[in-house]
């Protein structure tokens, strides 16, 4: 492989809400590619400690802690990628909270606000921060995690399946706008997933909806992620793809 194609080949990701979870397994299994990787987190602290764990298995990493809701915030982000590495050739957008498990009439503006504000908002500004570098290379891959809630509904998750829908109907959008310039995107839905926010909501209840013997893992969401970002996605665009182990067929 010549210099030119290696570089071609080691993209340059921007991964948000990458501190831990199912962003911390993207990173890594990008991180086992060779990929150059950009890592955000709002917690500095937990960014910190993730980038320390993926310059272990050798490529380069920045890490840029900041709000993905604030404009001005996503700006100077992308600036300083653009700064560092002179392109983005991918971007995974995976930062966003949990659903705080409350009724519509227990729901409050401020909560419901806040949820479209982290979980629908900053997918957003993050895409349209990155395409005219994307444009410009006339090449682009954007994945964008919503979730299962979006799809089959959940009491107690108005605001969440509200935010996760609007972050399939924008991808969905999306990739009909920039598929000419060779921009795909695509959308994940991930359904129960052993996280620490899954285990804060209450994981054990929620078992009997998957029909796999096993409940998800964040490596299941990355293996998707990493497929998406290859060569042998580039005829694959608009689509939501739901790893759930049967839980919504």
């Amino acid at each position: 492989m010549t210099g030119a194609e290696d570089k071609k080949k080691r993209q340059v990701v921007l991964i948000t809400g990458a501190a831990r979870g199912i962003g911390l397994a993207i990173a890594e299994r990008l991180a086992s590619s060779g990929h150059l990787l950009v890592l955000n987190d709002i917690d500095a602290g937990g960014l910190d400690r993730a980038v320390a764990k993926i310059k272990q298995a050798g490529p380069q990493v920045l890490g840029l802690a900041g709000d993905v809701s604030d404009p001005d915030a996503v700006k100077g982000m992308v600036e300083q990628v653009m700064a560092q590495f002179g392109r983005i050739d991918s971007l995974v957008n995976n930062a966003g909270i949990g659903g705080v498990g409350k009724t519509m009439l227990e729901l409050s503006l401020e909560e419901w606000n806040e949820m479209l504000r982290v979980d629908l908002t900053s997918t957003f500004l993050m895409c349209r921060a990155v395409l005219p570098h994307m444009k410009s290379l006339q090449r682009g891959r954007i994945v964008n995690i919503s979730s299962i809630t979006a799809m089959m509904g959940v009491a107690g998750s108005t605001h969440c399946a509200a935010a996760k829908a609007g972050v399939i109907g924008l991808s969905k959008s999306l990739a009909r706008e920039v598929a000419g310039d060779c921009i795909n995107v695509n959308v994940i839905a991930p359904g129960l997933i052993d996280t620490a926010m899954s285990r804060k909501r209450g994981i054990d209840h929620q078992r009997h909806f998957v029909a796999w013997p096993r409940i998800g893992q964040p490596e299941d969401v990355a293996g998707l992620v990493s497929f998406l970002l290859s060569d042998e996605a580039e005829f694959i665009t608009g689509q939501v793809i739901s790893p759930n182990g049967g839980a919504y067929l």
